[in-house]
């Protein structure tokens, strides 16, 4: 993997005249990459954090002042945040936008897809207070700008274009309302925001390839990525591995506390998924569909299209098919569900819509927008094939475990795992970039690369064991995360979404979660990976340069390279960002920026600690930067501290 992993980031052999250092070459070619294509500029847009919208976006919007809590503004602007997607990943699955918007008081509740409560719990309307203009109020604050997360489970194609309506349309009368029915620029409008949002970049979908996040698709991968392409059908069972529960009745927001019958007249409920399709509908695509199968206490009851027609002891009930609700007869029309009567219908759900119905709806209402696929997998591209879209929106992870079946890892088979595992994602880039080209050959079509998600994934160990609380805070995590950054670099990613924005409060402030771009509230401090992350903010605006290394040495026992590197050349000169993954050795490196004009002056700003572990809160920032003056001259000199992230800066 190693070997691989370096002809993908541009490390060929070259020659090097100084033995006992790495030689670092940075040509004034372009770099290629794994599509033959060279790599683009770096965008201001690579700075970019998942938000998430829960409890006003975990305390960094303050509801009182309507603008960003105290300190938060100074922290994203030290981090050099350019973009935030909106509303999150997980914790977005179920958003509904429309229930986020008007008067906070008058909002809706919403359904969690994650973290927030158990997935399909109840969020109530009180913790729903930071909606899209909350964002964007926000965003302004910043300079940033918006990605949004459109949720493809409980939303229709309709929906989303009704989402960019809103946040792109013009307030101009009657005179611009693409979808008809309601003029959502108009009802943005009436919220305080006459002029458009204007948001360019669109998700579709959060993870739908992991099971945990696949909800109405089928349990099968090759189905479902066919489901999320082309929307279609799924029957819901009580036998589901994943969703015991999708055999249930629910009501409102909440679908994981599945109901009981109460005994009073006209109960209502709904289906987890909506909508719910009939033998009727059935189509060629579709095949044959099966009656739902209601059971109240066991006992099947009959689908009836109007309980006006039924009698007392009728055991009946009504769907309404678009938002799968289930209506239950009063004791005159229709019999009455005992109370605790265990409730069941086993059900078809759909058609539902998928990829290419919510592009065609979005792009109706603003042609100009980029709509990214959030299923950022070879599967996708192999099914989509040479259909056209615009981006694929991969989320880069890997799974860190706590320990093996001996116990909890040191610091150092901690680090060595991670190190060990830092070169995936960027292979993983490489090897999509090659998968898209073939479909489309003339790059001038090709859809890009962004990476909309990324970070570390902490898994239990065979014993249980976790790993360290913030571990994703620590400098080793730091220095996984900048080679992430180079291989996104290096592979032409032109948005890149660290995961995540901030930590939430807590009282206890052991307890705060410090592994993000910003700290925890209240003080939102710079972080780590904030200041090895914006390393990269000298190479904005200029492409990168074709790297070379030679006497670069795999770590002895590991399957890595000690240094992966990344460059740009201006007018002005070179800058270079360049990890040292060694943990525990210095890493003297001779850079050469080749037949550029002479170098005039040098500077090596590094970003590191002693402790691999160490990690920056409210209570000690043990990880800065620092700043070295090298020498100038033909070739530079310089030395990579263990574990570091560094940037070097040639100046002609």
């Amino acid at each position: 993997m190693a070997a691989v992993a370096a002809a993908l980031i541009q490390v060929p052999a070259a020659a090097n005249s100084e033995p006992g250092r790495v030689g670092i070459r940075v040509d004034d070619a372009p770099l290629i990459m794994a599509d033959g294509t060279a790599a683009p500029a770096v965008t201001p847009e690579i700075f970019g954090a998942n938000a998430r919208w829960i409890d006003n976006e975990l305390g960094a919007w303050d509801p009182a002042a309507h603008g960003a809590a105290g300190g938060f503004a100074a922290a994203a602007a030290a981090a050099q945040l350019k973009l935030i997607r909106y509303p999150g990943g997980t914790v977005a699955n179920f958003f509904d936008f429309k229930k986020a918007i008007g008067p906070v008081a008058e909002r809706g509740c919403q359904t969690s897809g994650g973290f927030a409560a158990v997935r399909f719990g109840n969020l109530p309307a009180a913790r729903n207070g930071f909606g899209p203009d909350e964002e964007e109020a926000l965003v302004s604050q910043l300079g940033a700008k918006t990605m949004v997360m459109v949720p493809s489970i409980n939303q229709t194609a309709q929906d989303a274009a009704d989402y960019v309506e809103y946040m792109n349309s013009p307030s101009d009368g009657t005179a611009t309302n693409p979808n008809g029915g309601v003029d959502w620029a108009e009802v943005r409008a009436a919220n305080g925001h006459p002029a458009p949002y204007g948001i360019k970049t669109w998700e579709y979908g959060n993870e739908p390839f992991l099971d945990g996040q696949r909800y109405w698709r089928d349990e099968d991968p090759q189905l479902r990525v066919r489901q999320f392409i082309d929307g279609g059908w799924s029957r819901q069972t009580a036998t589901d591995p994943t969703y015991q529960d999708d055999d249930g009745l629910f009501t409102g927001c909440d679908l994981v506390n599945r109901k009981s019958g109460t005994g009073a007249a006209g109960q209502t409920y709904r289906t987890r998924y909506n909508p719910v399709a009939l033998p009727s509908d059935a189509t060629a695509a579709s095949g044959p569909i099966a009656e739902p199968v209601l059971t109240v206490g066991g006992v099947p009851w009959r689908r009836v299209d109007s309980l006006a027609t039924a009698g007392p002891g009728d055991q009946v009930y009504q769907l309404g098919k678009a938002q799968g609700t289930i209506t239950f007869g009063d004791g005159t029309h229709g019999a009455i569900p005992a109370k605790g009567a265990a409730l069941s219908i086993e059900y078809t759900t759909g058609r539902q819509d998928g990829f290419v119905d919510f592009v065609k709806a979005m792009k109706a209402v603003d042609p100009k927008i980029t709509v990214c696929s959030g299923w950022g997998k070879p599967e996708f591209v192999e099914a989509m094939g040479k259909r056209p879209y615009d981006c694929i929106g991969i989320h880069s992870y890997t799974n860190q475990y706590g320990g093996d079946a001996s116990g909890a890892y040191t610091a150092t088979q901690l680090y060595q795992q991670l190190m060990n595992a830092s070169d995936g994602p960027t292979q993983e880039l490489a090897e999509l970039r090659k998968d898209i080209a073939r479909n489309f050959p003339d790059p001038r079509k090709r859809p890009a690369l962004t990476v909309t998600e990324y970070g570390t994934i902490s898994q239990n160990g065979p014993t249980g064991v976790s790993t360290p609380a913030n571990f994703a805070a620590m400098q080793m995590h730091n220095v996984y995360e900048t080679t992430m950054l180079i291989g996104q670099i290096g592979n032409g990613v032109r948005l890149a979404i660290n995961s995540n924005l901030n930590g939430g409060p807590n009282a206890d402030p052991a307890k705060r979660d410090w592994g993000n771009i910003l700290g925890s509230p209240p003080g939102f401090g710079i972080t780590g990976r904030s200041l090895s992350l914006t390393l990269a903010a000298p190479m904005i605006g200029a492409a990168p340069r074709k790297v070379s290394t030679v006497d670069n040495p795999t770590i002895p026992g590991q399957h890595y390279t000690a240094v992966v590197a990344a460059a740009t050349r201006t007018s002005s000169g070179v800058q270079l960002l360049v990890v040292n993954r060694s943990l525990d050795q210095a890493m003297p490196i001779t850079v050469d920026p080749a037949d550029g004009p002479a170098v005039r002056s040098a500077m090596q700003t590094t970003v590191t600690d002693a402790d691999i572990t160490a990690y920056n809160n409210d209570q000690a920032q043990p990880v800065q930067r620092s700043m070295t003056t090298l020498a100038p001259g033909r070739k530079v000199r310089a030395e990579l501290p263990p574990h570091s992230a560094n940037l070097i800066e040639l100046r002609y």
